[in-house]
């Protein structure tokens, strides 16, 4: 898992890059365009465990920052330490 977070990262960095840098022609607008795919999919997903979690626990602000930044690869493990506890 810790392999699969330092690629998500490494992808965000590239995204932040690909905003503020002139980066040359075809990889700026796939960087940006991979990067909005991204961040509608986390934030889809961040509504969906925000709903979800209201019925069993408490959600937080990092829950959501960590799941815009890191996806199903953090939301995995959250779900099931929350479905042990309830």
């Amino acid at each position: 898992m810790g392999l699969l977070r330092g690629v998500i990262v490494v992808f965000w960095v590239a995204v932040g890059l690909a905003i503020f840098l002139d980066l040359p022609s075809p990889f700026d607008r796939l960087l940006l365009g991979a990067g909005l795919v991204v961040a509608v999919l986390h934030l889809l997903e961040c509504i969906g465990f925000m709903v979800w979690i209201r019925r069993r626990g408490l959600f937080h602000w990092r829950d959501a920052l960590m799941i815009m930044i890191f996806g199903v690869a953090y939301l995995k493990p959250r779900m099931r330490t929350i479905r042990r506890t309830v």
